[in-house]
């Protein structure tokens, strides 16, 4: 794909849960476990917008609190809401933030 879709995401909290879960989850260092944790984006979002229409693209999540640099996501769309699972192979933790290789 030639163009990506960078978005700033804010919730801080929820993001985290995913990245850990993808990542971290019973012990795993950081390599990805596959599409057991997702950010789930419902209607009420302002972000569903965004995503609406971009079923199997590949966007980039962005968060200046917790990411250094970007997470690659797949968007996957159902009827009334859009998931979004990490595609990044690797993530290791720098300065108290996330990295993804």
């Amino acid at each position: 794909m030639k163009y990506e879709m960078k978005i700033e995401f804010k919730d801080d909290e929820q993001l985290k849960n995913v990245i850990d879960q993808s990542y971290f989850h019973d012990g795993n260092n950081g390599k990805l476990i596959g599409k057991k944790s997702y950010v789930s984006i419902n209607e009420e979002n302002p972000l569903f917008i965004a995503f609406r229409g971009l079923n199997n693209a590949t966007i980039k999540l962005i968060n200046e609190k917790l990411i250094e640099g970007s997470l690659r996501c797949v968007v996957d769309e159902s009827q009334n809401s859009i998931n979004l699972y990490p595609i990044n192979n690797y993530c290791i933790i720098e300065n108290q933030k996330y990295s993804f290789y």
